[in-house]
């Protein structure tokens, strides 16, 4: 711990002594005045942001422990990694082109996660690894994440090309680490009256900690290719109190690994191509200024993971009462040959993300077939800083796998308890700097048979922002 408080303290004193001059061009400029006046008009709306972030995490679990037994708890990650993230955001060039540019670099501060002697330490998913599972902190550690042109015509239209991120709008979103993940496509958003009309189409992604698209295959069962992922959106509101949101999505030329032998390290089949469709629908009710109602269906027709549709349904009810807030959020997962479910539009890890609403950050994703769950948080901004809250979920009905159901654990009901408390400076150069602790306990009631599927985490993040202005 000693060496992590080194490492925030003497990136925060780096951000304190930053002395940076407002980006604007010289009229001294050998290029002459025309080019300055573009130059700053380029510029005048332009954005370069940095910051800076520590994380220090370990999580366990009762099973898997090698040469332990079922039960045995250790920690399967045990890590402290940073971040060192600079995103640019343009201006427009003549009211209509631009482009933004963003990048971070990774690294380990100490790794005693889960080692494998060829492959090196199990990825923790903030450094970047060699693939999907193994090589936390290995080889290159800077990423470009974001290289894409952008366009507007007036205010009703606007596009972006290249390496980019999903806005959100229809069924396709961001895989995040710190930083989110990589999509090679591009997304046109028109304005409609009250309404928000979005298509986004990408023919390759790479999760935040990945650094090219063949990093998912070495990891066996990870590998799958796909040809083309888009999705049209609409969004915008019904009345002045109901927002909606309606999302239909593809992913063209799905072909996930079948059979592996992991002795030889190789895949020995890989299923049929396939093409999945996602479906998105959402509405928000605000009742007043201190209380909303929410509705969410998110759902995936994929034949080879789960013979037809997986979905997630949820209510979700957010109530203010001054500086404390209470959030209740119910959700009910099926699939049709009773599976777990993910939602996002092809089913493997890290390879594309979805746009469902709920997150509890509670370590289970609370997703096997037949679960009904139900979460509630208390959270109390006490207005000078300091923010806390304690959430408590539990989720039941799974169906079990001597019935017929499939996925990573085998339990009939599960609850979790997760807490955290955090500090944001108000005021200064750092302002916005926040230190964070983030706990979190699961317990599962395992099905007769099936192994331990306990888990703890415990997680101290430093962040630390800086514009330059």
């Amino acid at each position: 711990m000693d060496k992590f408080f080194k490492v925030s303290a003497l990136t925060a004193a780096m951000f304190g002594v930053v002395a940076v001059a407002p980006a604007i061009a010289s009229t001294e400029s050998a290029a002459g005045g025309e080019y300055v006046e573009k130059v700053n008009e380029f510029m005048q709306d332009s954005s370069l942001n940095a910051l800076f972030i520590v994380d220090t995490r370990s999580r366990t679990r009762t099973t898997g422990k090698p040469g332990g037994e079922n039960g045995d708890r250790w920690s399967r990650l045990n890590y402290s990694s940073y971040n060192a993230i600079l995103d640019f955001t343009s201006g427009y060039h003549d009211g209509w082109v631009g482009a933004d540019v963003a990048a971070y670099y990774s690294g380990d501060l100490y790794n005693d996660s889960l080692y494998n002697s060829n492959e090196g330490y199990l990825c923790n998913e903030i450094s970047t690894c060699n693939n999907l599972d193994w090589g936390a902190g290995d080889g290159q550690q800077l990423k470009v994440y974001k290289a894409a042109l952008k366009f507007k015509a007036n205010e009703n239209f606007n596009a972006r090309f290249g390496m980019l991120q999903a806005g959100g709008n229809g069924t396709i979103g961001n895989v995040w680490s710190f930083v989110p993940g990589t999509y090679r496509g591009f997304e046109l958003n028109a304005k409609l009256g009250d309404f928000n009309l979005s298509y986004f189409g990408a023919d390759q992604f790479t999760a935040p900690w990945l650094l090219h698209e063949d990093d998912y295959a070495p990891a066996l069962w990870s590998d799958t290719s796909w040809s083309y992922l888009h999705s049209l959106g609409l969004n915008g509101n019904l009345t002045d109190s109901l927002f909606m949101q309606l999302g239909l999505g593809q992913a063209t030329g799905v072909q996930y690994a079948n059979g592996v032998d992991w002795g030889a390290g190789q895949v020995t089949s890989y299923h049929n191509e396939t093409d999945n469709t996602s479906y998105k629908a959402y509405l928000k009710y605000t009742v007043s200024d201190r209380t909303t109602l929410a509705f969410d269906f998110y759902g995936v027709d994929d034949d080879v993971k789960y013979d037809g549709l997986g979905f997630h349904t949820g209510l979700s009810l957010n109530q203010s009462f001054g500086k404390l807030a209470w959030m209740s959020e119910l959700r009910y997962t099926d699939t049709d040959n009773r599976a777990d479910f993910v939602p996002r539009t092809i089913h493997t890890y890290g390879m594309n993300n979805g746009t469902w609403s709920q997150w509890w950050d509670a370590l289970s994703d609370w997703n096997k077939a037949g679960e009904l769950a139900w979460y509630n948080r208390l959270s109390y901004n006490q207005g000078n800083g300091w923010n806390y809250y304690l959430g408590f979920g539990y989720g039941t009905g799974a169906d079990s796998a001597a019935s017929g159901a499939s996925g990573d654990w085998d339990y009939e009901s599960e609850y979790a308890v997760n807490a955290t408390v955090s500090y944001s400076l108000q005021s200064g150069a750092l302002k916005g700097s926040t230190i964070r602790l983030h706990g979190t306990i699961l317990e599962r009631d395992e099905y007769a048979g099936a192994g331990d599927a306990d888990e703890t985490d415990l997680r101290l993040q430093v962040l630390i922002p800086y514009s330059f202005h």
